[in-house]
């Protein structure tokens, strides 16, 4: 008896299959193309309008500075022991300077701490520092910083003593504060805030006789 050979099985395409023609290698890297084209167009319109909102609506503004009142408390003045080594006069004075930091910028501003500094003829009297904080979009952050006189810095200059004669003492006061504004989360921009301030004081009633501020700001 003789072997049989094997049937080979052939598979027949099926009308759908038949129907569907083979994608060209060039329709298909085309495709590609315009798909990673679109990505990247997308991707540089969102980087241009980022761009844009930064150089305008989220343009970083300088923060105001103001000095809204300088207040002196228990200024008092004795005479001093009559020996060769005592000072003639002895002067506790203190010094309450309320400022205000206006953030114009439509981001918040975090602010570090701060430093006053009294001076008197250029001779630095005392200095204090304000806690830091923070002022959202378009608001204000209030300081209210005490600076207690050390007498002993000024009883060497011998204008002391007219000025007090006179009934009235000036003195210079400098306010410092720097802030940091981060715009979309992405950018950050660092400004130093300085506040100067010329100040003459009466003696009999401790009011402010005369005030005359002006800000520098260090970008």
């Amino acid at each position: 008896m003789s072997a049989s050979p094997l049937a080979v099985s052939i598979k027949h395409p099926t009308s759908d299959e038949e129907d569907l023609p083979p994608m060209p290698i060039g329709r298909h890297r085309r495709r590609c193309v315009i798909c990673g084209g679109s990505c990247a167009a997308v991707l540089v319109i969102l980087a241009v309008v980022i761009v844009a909102l930064a150089l305008t609506v989220f343009k970083v503004k300088e923060p105001i500075m103001t000095m809204n009142s300088v207040t002196v408390q228990r200024l008092a003045i004795a005479s001093g022991a009559p020996s060769s080594t005592a000072q003639p006069f002895a002067i506790n004075m203190t010094v309450v300077a309320d400022v205000s930091v206006k953030n114009p910028n439509a981001a918040s501003v975090r602010f570090g701490s701060s430093t006053t500094t009294l001076y008197y003829r250029a001779r630095e009297m005392g200095v204090a520092r304000g806690a830091p904080g923070t002022a959202r979009a378009h608001r204000t952050f209030r300081l209210n910083v005490t600076v207690d006189v050390m007498a002993d810095r000024i009883f060497g200059d011998a204008n002391l003593f007219d000025d007090l004669a006179e009934g009235s003492i000036a003195v210079t006061t400098s306010t410092t504060v720097g802030g940091r504004v981060r715009v979309l989360g992405l950018f950050k921009h660092h400004v130093d805030v300085t506040m100067n301030c010329s100040i003459t004081m009466a003696v009999a009633n401790q009011s402010i006789v005369d005030q005359n501020c002006a800000q520098k700001v260090l970008a």
